[in-house]
């Protein structure tokens, strides 16, 4: 019977990841990614035939882990029914996770791509690109339905707002590091959160 790969498979994933936060992609290889995993050259090309290939599964993977943390998000706020509510309880969602933390937070692989794009190919960076739409898109759903309710007290753009949310996340876990604070991100979100209380009213 032949051995199930996948978990060798992961381990090779999360360590690549890590060492991609750490150093960027350009400055990983694949000699590193072999001691930390522990493993040898051939167990590593038997997943990933090249750099290349690794970038993509890295990609695969945390995109898919990042739509199932907006999708749970959702799942979590979808019986609220006031707008305004619901996407202040959604901000919480991740005020909380955030808030658990006792490390900075080890950072983005989007980000970590994006500061390199020459080095992946474009299916790659439009995969990042709809991502990062994903998540604006279900936040200015959210602000099309408190206009419906509430007034705002100042003029605003709607899809500015929404792109603000990752925003918040992508700077915030570059502050967390490099000012080794945990509880960063969790301000920060609250923050914009605050914001979004002051901005509209019955």
């Amino acid at each position: 019977m032949p051995r199930d790969g996948k978990p060798t498979r992961d381990k090779i994933l999360k360590h690549s990841k890590d060492l991609v936060l750490e150093r960027g992609f350009s400055g990983m290889s694949i000699d590193m990614i072999i001691q930390r995993s522990s493993i040898s050259k051939g167990t590593f090309l038997y997943h990933f035939k090249t750099k290349n290939d690794l970038a993509m599964g890295l990609m695969e993977e945390y995109i898919q882990q990042d739509e199932r943390e907006r999708i749970e998000a959702l799942k979590h706020v979808e019986g609220i029914k006031d707008p305004l509510k619901r996407l202040l309880a959604f901000i919480q969602v991740f005020i909380d996770a955030f808030e658990k933390l006792n490390e900075p937070f080890p950072g983005c692989l989007y980000a970590s791509y994006s500061y390199e794009p020459v080095l992946f190919d474009q299916g790659i960076m439009k995969g990042i690109t709809d991502a990062f739409y994903r998540w604006q898109h279900t936040i200015e759903a959210m602000i099309t339905e408190i206009q419906e309710q509430y007034s705002s007290v100042m003029p605003i753009d709607k899809k500015a707002l929404a792109l603000h949310f990752t925003t918040v996340f992508e700077g915030a876990f570059i502050m967390s590091k490099a000012l080794n604070d945990a509880k960063v991100t969790a301000n920060q979100l609250k923050q914009y959160q605050n914001y979004i209380k002051l901005l509209f009213k019955k």
